[in-house]
């Protein structure tokens, strides 16, 4: 099993090897991921990490780069993080060569223990397609609840998907078996 950290990003030096993984799995991780076909450079993805990291200074997300026995592997991030309801959403991308080795689990425990022990938040909710398994199924292993099925809430490639709500309570995560 693979050593697995999580820790905030470092836009200059992070951006080159985060756009090579999306650049060499672009075909994966767009199938689930409409941003993720956006950065055509390094340049747009240190762009893209600068705006994340003041997002991280002014509380309104905790984006993280996902490190694997000290590789970059992927990313994941609470979005949308509202102090005034204690609530934000989840979201997260990994390279296909960290695929199944537990990494994703790993890295959102972690990001899990700093959303509710650290920023004190209440609430976590992602959403994902009902085809996309393997999401789901981490979503299912951490605890989270299926809550609902929003109806053609995604546009991805060209044709509308429905969305697989879920939500994860701090008493749930705190009492977890």
């Amino acid at each position: 099993m693979s050593v697995v950290e999580i820790r905030p990003p470092e836009p200059a030096l992070d951006a080159a090897a985060i756009y090579a993984l999306i650049d060499r799995y672009r075909a994966t991780l767009s199938q689930w991921m409409a941003g993720i076909v956006r950065p055509q450079s390094a340049a747009d993805t240190e762009a893209f990490l600068r705006l994340q990291a003041e997002g991280n200074d002014e509380g309104r997300c905790a984006h993280r780069v996902i490190l694997a026995d000290g590789e970059i592997a992927g990313i994941c991030s609470l979005h949308g993080i509202s102090a005034a309801h204690r609530y934000a959403r989840l979201g997260y991308w990994l390279a296909d060569s960290h695929v199944g080795r537990g990494v994703m689990s790993q890295a959102l425990e972690l990001l899990l223990r700093h959303a509710f022990e650290d920023l004190g938040l209440h609430r976590l909710e992602l959403g994902c397609a009902p085809e996309n398994l393997r999401s789901c199924r981490v979503a299912e292993r951490l605890g989270f609840k299926l809550e609902g099925e929003l109806r053609d809430a995604q546009f991805l490639r060209g044709r509308f998907w429905n969305m697989r709500c879920y939500g994860l309570l701090a008493d749930e995560w705190k009492n977890r078996t």
